[in-house]
């Protein structure tokens, strides 16, 4: 058996998996077997992967007609017979050592997952570039420490769920399939892993180089609506797991501010799409919602989307609602700080005052003493003892 599965889900990227494969062939640690999942690749991809099998033993492929991302990743799963699981993306690749550095932690502390931080790199420019989402820097304090998600409740729906940037053990997801024809599937399988796991750690490293591209599968609009599907997902993975009640207020905040960033982001004809959407399964939830405390007390711009959108005749209108709401939080925000400014400009300038009266008061106190007689009485002496020291 050996210690690391590697799972690499291919389609149509001719023109990156050689980096990625070198990148796993070339690792520190070679105790692998790795999983090459052809997902009905139509360019020269196939072609490629057969020529590392002759290069490497280690290298096996699997091919099977278009199940899209989920699919290949299922498939891989259930061919694994590693320790310890890890999903690359075909177009992405691994510093050399970072398996090493995954491994070794998870057999130091018997872990059923690691979390770790990944960098972007611009598929044109080849400049590397960090962001705030991957660094979870909220995280830094649970750095190389042991935990659970009841640990971490404020965190639990904010960690990236990017599944290249988790290691895992194989037992604690063998059990577990992604959702099959949906982008954002990760969100799903990584809470669903996430509430499995009772020891997990996070490596505040770099280890995986993630390619921006314009043509991947996030940067298509197109299936965006897929997000409310998986909103939904998240809400009944968090209810099955008899966790709702305790994470009501994040899981709002995760489902319906994501939701309303996917509307945002499309445009043209899928704007209209993903409203009638959102209108559609806001309604479905509006009994619940109006009854639930944890939802009536939350943040005030949960309530206004979730509300603006049932209101709302069209996209467009409901667009306009969200905006001006914003434009009216941030101008009472500007007044806010424009007023606590002018407050200590105030302050600044009573003391500024203050200061030039006490100044004023100084001087003519001192002008008093050497106009006073016994400072001129006194004046040849000082003379005198001025010379005496020279």
């Amino acid at each position: 058996m050996p210690s690391i599965s590697v799972i690499v889900p291919a389609y149509n990227v001719e023109k990156y998996v050689g980096e990625c494969l070198e990148s796993i062939m070339n690792q520190t640690f070679d105790d692998l077997e790795i999983i090459c999942v052809n997902d009905g690749s139509t360019d020269s991809t196939l072609d490629i992967l057969n020529d590392y099998v002759k290069k490497d033993k280690r290298i096996k492929v699997i091919s099977q007609e278009n199940r899209g991302l989920s699919g290949a990743r299922n498939t891989g799963l259930k061919n694994a017979d590693g320790k310890y699981v890890y999903f690359i993306d075909s177009d992405d690749y691994l510093e050399l050592d970072a398996l090493q550095k995954l491994y070794e932690l998870s057999e130091k502390n018997d872990l059923d997952m690691v979390l770790f931080k990944l960098i972007n790199i611009d598929d044109e420019t080849k400049e590397r570039y960090p962001t705030k989402y991957y660094d979870m820097k909220y995280m830094g304090e649970y750095a190389g420490e042991v935990f659970s998600h009841r640990d971490i409740p404020k965190y639990v729906y904010r960690i990236p769920v990017s599944i290249p940037g988790k290691f895992f053990k194989r037992d604690l997801i063998k059990d577990m399939e992604f959702v099959e024809g949906m982008i954002f599937e990760d969100n799903a399988f990584f809470v669903e892993a996430l509430f499995k796991a009772e020891r997990v750690s996070f490596l505040d490293e770099y280890l995986y180089i993630r390619r921006v591209r314009q043509d991947s599968i996030t940067t298509s609009s197109k299936n965006f609506t897929d997000y409310i599907a998986v909103s939904n997902l998240l809400i009944d993975i968090t209810k099955d797991y008899g966790l709702y009640d305790q994470y009501k207020p994040q899981l709002f905040n995760k489902t319906i501010t994501n939701t309303y960033l996917r509307f945002d982001q499309v445009s043209g004809e899928d704007k209209d799409i993903f409203f009638t959407e959102m209108k559609k399964d806001y309604l479905a939830k509006k009994d619940e919602y109006d009854a639930d405390e944890a939802f009536q007390n939350g943040p005030e711009r949960l309530r206004e989307i979730f509300y603006s959108a049932i209101e709302s005749e069209n996209a467009r209108e409901f667009d306009l609602s969200i905006k001006y709401f914003d434009l009216n939080k941030s101008y009472a925000k500007a007044s806010k700080s424009a007023e606590k400014l002018s407050n200590e400009n105030q302050h600044l300038k009573s003391e500024n005052e203050k200061l030039a009266e006490e100044n004023e008061r100084l001087t003519r106190i001192n002008e008093e003493a050497l106009n006073s007689t016994s400072w001129k009485v006194t004046k040849p002496l000082r003379y005198l003892g001025d010379a005496v020291k020279k």
